[in-house]
């Protein structure tokens, strides 16, 4: 049984207060939401470097970093692909442990401090090589099939209008709940929107059974809440890496809100580009952001760009990335686009500075940048208690009274109401501006008290209603 909570009186009084303000200041905004479980806090963990090995034992290095998160407040662990045997190397497959014994220890790791644990599966990647494969899994666009064929990787998209494929896939991720005390799955899709084009084909026993089209896709959606099904009986977490939602050029909305937390941002350059693309998304979305093709100066701008909107990224961490590479007859690596990192890349420039910055992601820069990690918990100390339980969050407010004066285009105000009232406030445009409030708010980040800011180009403040008087040499009331 777990702690029972004490509720305080006074906590409470201040919470009803707060929203009652709340209602009085927010007229209309563009989302609000009310936190229920929220887990602000994810980890990206690198466990490996398949295919060139096994996952290794977890050990002392492994206790103390989810340790480590822990203490930070963070509450989900994510393992990628690495811990599974995708490409049938060690004798199992994509949905089989390279080493169980292993990945059980890291489960139970997880659990003994506090934490949510979930691994990387695939709605619609699989290997065509694999001793399961069936031809008539594969997809098409323009008559061509639909494959990802860079680095060690081989995959089909697999068309989820395969009674067939459903069926194998799902009976896999049965099995890896009733197998492993496993917390839900983080899903990458594989999945194209462009096989609208092509019906499906009568050798390839698929069935068009919705609509499909450029803005609606009709039997991955369904596939997609079949698995989430799944996961709910469970009582698991679903997240989903929908690179078709995130991307400016072909993004549409989908029908039915059919995951938990929903991950984008993998091979997007323009961040703010991106941020209009996926402001709208349902609750709740967290950023990968991509440091192989976003600056590296751009690492403060992320929170501008996720927290008014009650989004957050994801942290890189874990096991530092080597660069290993598997050379043998079966596998040859294969130079590629963005979806994945370059392994040998890597490998060569730690040949050179092995006292350099490490690199934890396929998606990290080249050397690891410690300014990363440092950012992260630097907002995530701020953000984890903005978004306690019951919290409600005003995103985007479009009417309000806490401003004096004018309010410019690029200015975004989102409220965190609890027993505490956050302000956050963020300008999106290219050029500094100065906002005037009715009141005085405390800066979380320095403390100052005042009714005027200056804010820089993609610039974030989180304020603190501050209900004293004006006192201190930093207030300007």
């Amino acid at each position: 049984m777990g702690q029972i909570k004490i509720w305080d009186n006074f906590i409470e009084r201040k919470r009803l207060e707060n929203l009652k303000d709340a209602r009085n200041f927010i007229r209309r905004c563009r989302r609000h939401e009310v936190l229920i479980d929220y887990i602000p806090g994810h980890v990206w963990y690198n466990w490996g470097e398949y295919p060139a090995e096994r996952c290794p034992m977890p050990d002392k290095y492994d206790e103390d970093n989810f340790k480590l998160y822990k203490e930070k407040g963070m509450g989900l662990v994510k393992i990628h692909e690495e811990w599974n045997d995708a490409l049938e190397i060690f004798g199992g497959d994509k949905f089989t442990p390279n080493n169980e014994e292993g990945f059980k220890k890291m489960i139970s790791l997880a659990h003994q401090n506090g934490l949510k644990i979930i691994p990387y599966i695939s709605s619609g990647y699989y290997d065509r090589r694999s001793k399961y494969f069936k031809e008539e899994w594969l997809s098409f666009y323009k008559g061509k099939v639909l494959s990802l064929d860079e680095g060690y990787f081989n995959y089909a998209l697999c068309s989820p209008r395969s009674p067939s494929w459903r069926a194998f896939l799902l009976n896999n991720i049965e099995k890896l709940f009733d197998k492993y005390e496993i917390d839900g799955l983080y899903d990458d899709v594989g999945y194209d929107p462009l096989v609208f084009v092509d019906p499906s084909l009568d050798k390839q026993n698929q069935i068009d059974a919705f609509e499909e089209s450029a803005s609606f896709y009709g039997s991955f959606e369904d596939l997609i809440q079949e698995i989430y099904t799944i996961v709910k009986r469970y009582m698991g977490i679903f997240t989903l890496h929908a690179w078709e939602f995130c991307n400016p050029e072909i993004s549409a909305p989908t029908v039915f809100k059919c995951w938990d937390y929903l991950y984008v941002g993998e091979g997007i350059k323009d961040m703010n580009l991106m941020r209009k693309t996926v402001k709208d998304l349902p609750p709740y979305v967290f950023y990968i952001p991509d440091w192989r093709v976003v600056p590296s100066q751009d690492q403060k701008k992320l929170y501008a760009l996720t927290i008014p909107y009650l989004q957050f990224p994801v942290l890189y961490h874990g096991r530092h990335i080597t660069g290993k590479m598997y050379e043998g007859e079966k596998l040859q690596y294969k130079k590629g686009g963005l979806a994945i990192s370059q392994p040998d890349v890597i490998r060569e420039h730690y040949q050179k500075h092995p006292d350099d910055f490490p690199v934890y992601s396929q998606w990290d820069s080249v050397p690891g940048n410690p300014e990363t990690m440092k950012n992260y918990f630097h907002y995530f100390d701020m953000y984890k208690e903005m978004t306690k339980p019951a919290t409600c969050v005003f995103v985007d407010i479009q009417d309000e009274s806490i401003v004096a004066g004018r309010k410019w285009p690029g200015l975004v105000l989102t409220a965190y109401v609890n027993d505490v009232f956050y302000l956050v406030v963020a300008n999106y445009l290219n050029e500094k501006d100065t906002l005037v409030l009715t009141q005085p708010w405390r800066d979380l980040e320095t403390g100052k008290i005042s009714r005027t800011w200056d804010l820089a180009p993609f610039e974030i403040k989180i304020l603190e209603r501050h209900n004293g008087t004006c006192k201190s040499k930093n207030v300007s009331c």
